[in-house]
């Protein structure tokens, strides 16, 4: 079994929740404690989305950060879903990380987000 890559002792993960990413989406947030960069975005769902794949946006200071793409086909509860920013993203103290969810559909679904960063 291969080893994960390093996660050293400036690296947190950062998590957020939100009671839907389906039919009626509401977008999460999360506050940065400190200067740094952003390594990845996942999310895991907490259950099946139905008809549409979702899309869920990563932004801070209205600039898209990543995007994760959550599909339909096949999801269920517990599946992981993950990004990594094109192109180096750095964040303040006190800014603020908005996940928004969107066009998925079916019943309130809920996902679970971590956002992965180390201090710059």
């Amino acid at each position: 079994m291969p080893l994960p890559g390093h996660h050293t002792l400036t690296t947190i993960d950062l998590t957020a929740y939100t009671p839907s990413c389906g039919a009626s989406p509401v977008a999460a947030y999360i506050r940065v404690p400190f200067r740094c960069r952003l390594l990845k975005a996942t999310g895991i769902l907490g259950g099946a989305i139905t008809s549409a794949d979702a899309t869920v946006t990563v932004s801070a200071n209205s600039t898209t950060l990543a995007t994760l793409t959550v599909t339909q086909s096949g999801s269920a509860a517990g599946q992981l879903f993950s990004a990594t920013p094109p192109s180096p993203a750095y964040l303040n103290e006190d800014d603020v990380i908005v996940l928004t969810p969107s066009g998925a559909s079916g019943s309130a679904i809920p996902m679970h987000f971590s956002i992965a960063v180390r201090a710059a």
